[in-house]
């Protein structure tokens, strides 16, 4: 995926890391500062503005339909081996899929802070479907990051509310 042609292409994982690096101790400093939940109300309102933002990048650069989430999934997410998926359902009206190995959430528990991991990696994935077509929605009831077997990843169309 080309975004810009300044980017040095590295996989999705390995920005992430970098991120993780960066953003792991101005979190530590923040708790410090400000205590845990300004610290956490903080970090949920960047990652989730972040994750807008590269859903619309994505979307711009691969479309806007199931099909083309589910190439950002695999191309993507799970580019360069960061993720094990399972596809379970692809068509028109929703993609399913399991993630069986997460390899983010094997950075985050190596420097014990699977807490963190979650609120910097997992939180993305709601904000970012909203960037990438707001008319789709998320259904995720469990992540490897939280201790589960798999992340259960289901996208369907938002229902329409009657008047």
């Amino acid at each position: 995926m080309a975004i810009s042609s300044e980017e040095i292409p590295i996989s999705h994982l390995q920005r992430r890391k970098i991120e993780g690096r960066v953003i792991i101790p101005l979190i530590e400093e923040a708790r410090k500062r400000f205590g845990d939940q300004a610290a956490h109300e903080m970090v949920v309102a960047v990652i989730r503005h972040l994750a807008v933002e590269d859903g619309a990048r994505w979307s711009d650069a691969y479309g806007r339909d199931f099909g083309s989430l589910k190439k950002v999934a695999e191309e993507v997410w799970a580019g360069g081996g960061s993720l094990d998926l399972e596809v379970v359902a692809v068509s028109e009206d929703h993609l399913d899929f399991n993630v069986t190995r997460c390899r983010y959430a094997e950075f985050y528990r190596g420097l014990g802070l699977a807490d963190l991991g979650y609120l910097i990696h997992c939180n993305r994935d709601h904000a970012m479907i909203e960037g990438f077509n707001p008319d789709l929605a998320l259904t995720r009831t469990q992540t490897v990051m939280e201790g589960a077997s798999h992340c259960d990843f289901r996208f369907s169309k938002k229902r329409e509310v009657g008047p």
